[in-house]
């Protein structure tokens, strides 16, 4: 299988270091290739060199990059098929650049010398780790009974939307939001109902309740796709603001999807609550879509645990997936799953951490960036610029702002008008990544910020004469 070594194509700052194939405690500073797509000795017209910076020390296992080009990455191997550039550093989808959890890897390992592949099953153990975990992360008693295994959030996300509502029955949604909310209401005939998230003095987003019970009153909404914590504006929803979504969302009869992928990534000192948890009640009418993808970079192993306490729900559900013709999970994914929860709080812990810092960097470097800021962020790795300074001093349009980041300041994000009303002015970055590579993209957006009113002034001129 492919290893983490170099490429001999292009240079990079000196506090990078490629990973090898043995563990992190052998890795010393050198100066080796970011990754054979992104070749940082050829950046956009006026992107300066990479930032080179002194070898740290002591380097985390968090800023070891890891050359993932050539194994078939959605996220480095795929820039053309995508109508992006290969000279793009990609800081768009919502997986890591960090290697899982070491405990992870040696249940895999240990998996794959056995040799056998074939069906398998959720067993005592699996279900041990599951009830363990959120016993111990959520203070939250889950059955083992409640849960049903998919592929992902997303297809459950699909799955509640088809079992639970008929063609043309509306489905709310709060956007700005993850895209695929949007996309799995339409593309199953149904109406979305957005209600829009509301923003304070401070740029913290906030449910509009107002808004939410005249849009379950006016259209007879039964369904709530809630995204707990929020991607992309980064809210870890507080528990009075939970249950003041549960007592509106209870007096309408509205079940409550609750994706909760990123809940194991609110930052150090907050925790996620998970909306089943907070009663009998609620949790009677809520499916919870969790899945340990997000947290330990595990999504390309499919499996998401998906947690229902109601068994009419549960069985409701369970058709729409039998109907599929899906049954045994991936045996992979079971082993990973079981190997992260028994044993991942420490090394999650520490990435915690990590992304913690990478924001507080972002943060500190956009004031030197003008007319880009982050939106308070409380969980995920996935920061929400707030860009919409820049259209205003530099001209440019929304529709505009997605092509300048990703052929002027060579960076592949994510567009924020992709996640519905509330997102235009906006990009999505994804911060699990290796600091050198996080200076190298906010290196990239300084410059072309910094050409673009001449440049822009040049053009007018052109125009002009």
């Amino acid at each position: 299988m492919p290893t983490a070594t170099a490429a001999p194509s292009a240079p990079v700052p000196p506090a990078a270091a490629v990973a090898p194939a043995c563990p992190p405690a052998a890795v010393a500073p050198a100066a080796l290739p970011l990754g054979g797509s992104v070749p940082l000795d050829a950046p956009p017209p006026g992107v300066p060199a990479p930032f080179a910076a002194p070898p740290p020390a002591a380097l985390s296992q968090f800023d070891l990059v890891h050359d993932r080009t050539g194994t078939a990455s959605l996220k480095w191997d795929f820039a053309a098929e995508r109508g992006r550039p290969a000279s793009a550093l990609p800081l768009w989808v919502a997986d890591m650049d960090h290697r899982t959890a070491p405990a992870v890897t040696s249940a895999l390992l240990w998996r794959v010398r056995h040799g056998i592949f074939g069906y398998t099953e959720p067993d005592a153990a699996y279900h041990a780790a599951l009830t363990g975990w959120f016993a111990r992360r959520y203070g939250w008693a889950v059955d083992p009974a409640w849960n049903v295994i998919t592929p992902g959030v997303v297809p459950a996300l699909a799955l509640a939307v088809r079992a639970l509502t008929g063609p043309g029955d509306a489905v709310v949604i709060e956007e700005p939001v993850y895209y695929p909310f949007r996309q799995v209401v339409e593309d199953n005939g149904r109406s979305v109902v957005s209600v829009p998230l509301t923003r304070d003095a401070d740029g913290v987003y906030r449910r509009d309740p107002a808004a939410l019970e005249d849009a379950l009153a006016r259209t007879g909404a039964r369904l709530l796709l809630l995204c707990n914590p929020h991607n992309p504006v980064g809210r870890v929803w507080s528990r009075e603001e939970l249950d003041e979504l549960a007592e509106v969302t209870g007096r309408h009869g509205v079940v409550v999807v609750s994706d909760e992928i990123h809940a194991d990534l609110a930052l150090p000192g907050r925790r996620t609550t998970p909306f089943a948890s907070l009663g009998g009640e609620v949790a009677a009418r809520t499916i919870t879509c969790t899945s340990p993808s997000k947290a330990f970079n595990l999504a390309g192993l499919q499996v998401a645990n998906i947690l229902i306490p109601d068994a009419g729900l549960r069985a409701r559900f369970r058709a729409e997936l039998n109907a599929l013709g899906y049954s045994q999970p991936n045996a992979l994914g079971l082993t990973a799953c079981r190997a992260a929860y028994e044993s991942g709080d420490a090394w999650l812990d520490e990435l915690r951490g990590h992304i913690a810092e990478a924001r507080e960097h972002v943060v500190a470097r956009l004031t030197r960036i003008p007319g880009i800021e982050a939106t308070p962020t409380e969980g995920t790795y996935l920061l929400w610029l707030d860009c919409r300074g820049l259209l205003e001093r530099s001209g440019l349009e929304p529709r505009e702002l997605d092509e300048f980041i990703l052929r002027r300041a060579g960076l592949w994000l994510d567009d924020g008008a992709i996640f519905g009303a509330g997102g235009e002015g906006f990009t999505r970055i994804n911060v699990a990544c290796a600091r050198a590579v996080l200076d190298e993209a906010l290196d990239r957006l300084a410059a072309a910020v910094g050409a673009l009113p001449a440049r822009r002034s040049r053009r007018a001129e052109a125009a002009a004469a």
